[in-house]
């Protein structure tokens, strides 16, 4: 006689492998990486016209964030007078009317940013925690991820110098 902890055990399985084979066969295998959507029908952001040619920061965030919300200030502030670097701001998640409001209204964001709400972008660059900072030389090597709040724009500078240091092994 089978118990309800064996049925449970094999709905368990069952369901792994259906959930295996969904994204075997379901997952778009080339995922748009390079398109980032806009709001208002304002043109989309073309990822490839900035990396590979300039320093670049993709900022991944989520909306409601209060560590993205934090850093929104500095970040523009960053973006607006930084002229080696450019940041880009990456919403993976949240309702599209909380970031529009939030984007618009209440920071105000004069930077780039867009949506990646299919997750595509940040599945590419392994950004899985908000926010997510991954640095990129104008070469479009990527030099690494931070995954933590970072406290201003200082700092921010500092963990792209390190990250661009370690990857051209110039920090030894």
């Amino acid at each position: 006689m089978i118990n309800k902890i064996s049925i449970v055990l094999i709905l368990f399985i069952l369901g792994g492998i259906g959930y295996t084979l969904y994204g075997f066969f379901a997952v778009d295998k080339n995922p748009d990486i390079v398109t980032l959507e806009r709001f208002n029908g304002e043109e989309p952001i073309m990822l490839d016209q900035y990396i590979g040619k300039k320093k670049t920061i993709l900022q991944f965030v989520a909306v409601p964030c209060e560590c993205c919300s934090f850093s929104m200030p500095f970040i523009q502030q960053f973006a607006k007078e930084q002229d080696d670097i450019e940041v880009i701001t990456i919403i993976f998640y949240g309702k599209r009317s909380e970031i529009q409001d939030k984007f618009e209204n209440e920071y105000k964001a004069t930077h780039l940013y867009g949506l990646d709400l299919d997750r595509s972008i940040a599945n590419h660059y392994g950004a899985t925690v908000s926010p997510t900072y991954v640095f990129l030389d104008e070469e479009g090597n990527n030099l690494g991820a931070y995954p933590y709040i970072i406290l201003d724009a200082e700092e921010l500078l500092q963990r792209y110098d390190d990250a661009f240091n370690k990857f051209h092994n110039k920090g030894e």
